[in-house]
């Protein structure tokens, strides 16, 4: 498989790809879930699932859902109540207050800003840090590449408005100490992290847990009958 792919990729041929991992997927899905086999060892024997558009489709062949579609479409569902919610004061409140100024600067006309300011608010509404998950930084060679789970962000500007990187240079994907993908946008990124977490099973990084969750449940509907942590369910209220 490893050398299947490594050949189509160089010849284009990602069709053959896909057909393979369709056809492998009942036996590789039971060995992520029942196994758990590390990030290096499943990149070794999986690579495809490591390039976006094969990690998309493994993701509908789980959930018969469109990845970025349906979450971006939830999404913007939200994103109006989301930069115009007031907080009450506190730091998290600030912080809320600062994202949705630095939004203010942005082109009302792109909705890329406005997802981002969302994504990158959401974990101020639930009082979770996001700092050791999405990182910053202004050079790739600055880059901390350590953590469980993680986004490393290349940014052009010198100055990040309120931490939220509208604009990126590079973002690479970080799982158990390892690069193993990259992307250009921030907004996508955290979307196709998402993705990742999920296709291979992983636990959420505790400190931004009711983000991811509210990912699953709220936005996505995946096991929507779960009962969601009073916080959650909260900001939950207070969007519909």
């Amino acid at each position: 498989m490893v050398e299947q792919f490594k050949k189509t990729v160089i010849d284009g041929d990602m069709i053959m790809i896909h057909q393979h991992m369709q056809c492998t997927f009942a036996l590789r899905h039971e060995e992520i879930v029942i196994s758990a086999p590390p990030i290096a060892e499943l990149k070794d024997r999986w690579p495809a699932l490591f390039c976006e558009a094969q990690l998309c489709s493994e993701f509908h062949r789980i959930t018969n859902q469109n990845l970025l579609y349906s979450l971006f479409a939830a999404l913007d569902k939200y994103t109006p109540q989301l930069l115009c919610k007031k907080r009450k004061n506190g730091s998290f409140g600030k912080k809320i207050q600062n994202v949705l100024m630095a939004y203010e600067e942005q082109d009302k006309n792109n909705i890329a800003a406005a997802r981002t300011a969302a994504l990158a608010g959401l974990p101020m509404y639930l009082k979770e840090d996001s700092s050791e998950v999405f990182k910053t930084c202004k050079d790739e060679l600055e880059a901390n590449q350590d953590g469980a789970v993680a986004l490393v962000v290349v940014v052009n500007e010198e100055e990040v408005p309120a931490g939220v990187p509208f604009e990126t240079h590079h973002v690479s994907f970080v799982l158990e100490d390892q690069v193993v993908m990259s992307h250009r946008s921030w907004t996508d990124s955290v979307v196709i992290m998402f993705g990742l977490i999920y296709a291979l099973h992983l636990s959420y990084p505790e400190k931004l847990s009711g983000f991811f969750e509210f990912i699953q449940v709220v936005l996505l509907n995946l096991d929507g009958r779960k009962q969601l942590k009073p916080k959650l369910q909260a900001l939950r209220n207070e969007l519909d």
